[in-house]
């Protein structure tokens, strides 16, 4: 390819043979035509013979703000390549801490060559690492060769992942297994719960004696309930989820509170599933252990903002596989889906207890324009979607829905936190019987 000192040299050599011609001198002529002569020659000599590669990464897959090690190993098993550019494509979202991925270097035959650096993920995705771009010029710097080398790894990035403590979301039908967690609930377990009166029927061995020789009654220790509960988790990937900036959007943020979540419930040995909607239905049935908390987190870090399914559809195909009297915890903006009221209502009928955080999109949408001087008509605008908001999680509290709002200057765990006070005041506090 042609370089803009080639074109230069071109349309010099062209305007001397014309003008030697008008003038009649054989001197411009002969001038003109050498340095014609000179570019024909000079593209012979720029030449990118082959070159092989190869790269190693540290890890293929991290959690954000993670630091990969990247070496790529060059090797010219071709001729004299003269100054070559050697550039290791990086997606847009990547950030090179240490080291450079641009490289301008002389390689002679047989010559080998390593680039080293890293680099930090902020952002969950799953990432593109190539392919390695090579481009080499002759002396004069008047033609230009490029050549890719299909060199492509794959890198993914899961949601950043917080430790959270404790969180009362435990399903209303736990299921006894060996090892499992604690729902404060009286029944068969290992750590004392409470003192009640003595039942006929129950065990002679739970008669507290000490309590019996103090106050001269029967009274029974009761043992906290160990089981296991079904959590599914509900990410909304729609297109509005991605208003605001790359690396503060709704579908950012919620998919660190259902990675934290996930990690936090399958710490516990409950069983969690995830569904993600967006164009298409992703969902994963509940399972516990670490390999379901990779296929979920994996699933996390390749949710992108795309389509807009109505939520009432996706809970009409979910529900019949979801456990019953489970929770089920809803991230999502709320914007643009008029079917989130009944699909809200449809699941309380059917029994289901639902958390919803909900990130606002407004307060995205003015963390982009990073809260610039707005007109009156402007603040008139945001003050009435903020009230529609309002409204609409008024209206998902009145069918039973625990909804926190999630203002994005607020950090993660204080939200999780108002969440699991908002959950314990109401529909997760045990008074005796039933939830």
């Amino acid at each position: 390819m042609w370089t803009k000192k080639g074109w230069l040299y071109l349309s010099l050599g062209v305007t001397l043979v014309f003008v030697a011609l008008v003038v009649r001198s054989t001197a411009l002529m002969v001038l003109g035509v050498m340095l014609l002569a000179t570019i024909l020659v000079t593209q012979f000599f720029s030449r990118l013979g082959k070159i092989a590669s190869m790269r190693q990464l540290s890890s293929e897959k991290i959690f954000e703000d993670g630091v990969i090690t990247v070496d790529l190993a060059l090797v010219n098993k071709g001729g004299r390549t003269g100054f070559l550019e050697i550039r290791d494509k990086l997606p847009q979202q990547i950030q090179i801490e240490e080291g450079t991925n641009y490289l301008i270097i002389d390689l002679k035959p047989n010559e080998s060559l390593r680039m080293k650096y890293k680099i930090k993920a902020p952002i969950r995705g799953i990432f593109e690492f190539g392919p390695v771009s090579l481009r080499a010029q002759d002396v004069f710097n008047v033609f230009y060769k490029e050549l890719e080398l299909d060199l492509v790894d794959n890198v993914t990035v899961f949601p950043l992942v917080y430790d959270i403590k404790d969180l009362p979301i435990k399903s209303r039908t736990p299921k006894l297994f060996p090892g499992a967690s604690k729902v404060k609930q009286p029944g068969p377990g290992s750590e004392f719960f409470l003192i009640r009166n003595y039942v006929p029927g129950d065990p002679f061995k739970n008669i507290n004696w000490k309590a019996f020789a103090r106050t001269g009654e029967l009274l029974v220790n009761e043992k906290e309930r160990e089981a296991v509960s079904d959590i599914v988790i509900m990410l909304d990937a729609r297109a509005t989820s991605g208003t605001g900036t790359i690396g503060h959007n709704a579908l950012i943020y919620g998919s660190r509170a259902a990675a934290t979540l996930t990690s936090f419930f399958i710490k516990r040995r409950d069983s969690v599933a995830l569904i993600v909607y967006s164009d298409k239905l992703l969902s994963i049935k509940p399972s516990q252990g670490s390999k379901q908390l990779f296929e979920i987190l994996t699933a996390l870090a390749g949710a992108e903002p795309a389509g807009d399914l109505p939520f009432k559809g996706v809970i009409e195909v979910s529900s019949p596989y979801m456990p019953r009297r489970s929770p089920v915890i809803i991230i999502t903006n709320l914007d643009g889906d008029p079917s989130v009221v009944e699909a809200v209502s449809e699941l309380r009928t059917l029994e289901f207890d639902v958390v919803m955080l909900t990130p606002s999109s407004i307060e995205f949408e003015l963390m982009a324009r990073k809260r610039l001087e707005a007109g009156v008509e402007r603040s008139l605008e945001y003050e009435v979607l903020r009230l529609e908001r309002d409204v609409l999680i008024q209206d998902l509290r009145g069918y039973g829905a625990s909804v926190v709002e999630w203002d994005p200057k607020v950090p993660l765990l204080a939200i999780l936190m108002s969440a699991a006070q908002s959950i314990g005041q109401t529909q997760f506090d045990h008074r005796g019987g039933d939830w």
